[in-house]
């Protein structure tokens, strides 16, 4: 396996350990958008989850650039809206972060080391 696919999973790891602490400064500052609240409990529960599920299809050799694209076009909707909602604090830097490791999560599924290691994976 590839440095870069390894880093593409480093990436991917701490994009969710960003939202949980993007989370955690909504909290701070508004207790009904925290972890206090089931929903968003739930939801990033849900979220950790389908993190580990990319990174598992990640190791797995699946092609994951299409769910990278897809999961960041709805990251960057939700944190502009957060950001027009909340304006640009701690917990929207962090979701900024977030978005911004996606990003690095494709550009080292995207070398040429980690396509060669795709196709002699699904060979």
């Amino acid at each position: 396996m590839p440095s870069d696919i390894k880093k593409a999973a480093i990436a991917l790891a701490l994009s969710c350990i960003s939202t949980l602490l993007a989370v955690y400064f909504d909290g701070v500052e508004f207790a009904e958008i925290g972890f206090s609240n089931p929903i968003t409990l739930g939801f990033n529960f849900v979220w950790t989850l389908v993190i580990a599920w990319i990174i598992w299809d990640l190791f797995k050799g699946k092609e994951i650039k299409l769910t990278l694209i897809l999961v960041s076009i709805v990251m960057l909707i939700s944190t502009a809206w957060d950001i027009s909602a909340f304006g640009f604090g701690m917990a929207q830097q962090f979701y900024a972060l977030e978005l911004i490791l996606f990003i690095a999560a494709y550009c080292f599924v995207n070398t040429q080391a980690s396509k060669a290691w795709y196709l002699k994976k699904n060979a």
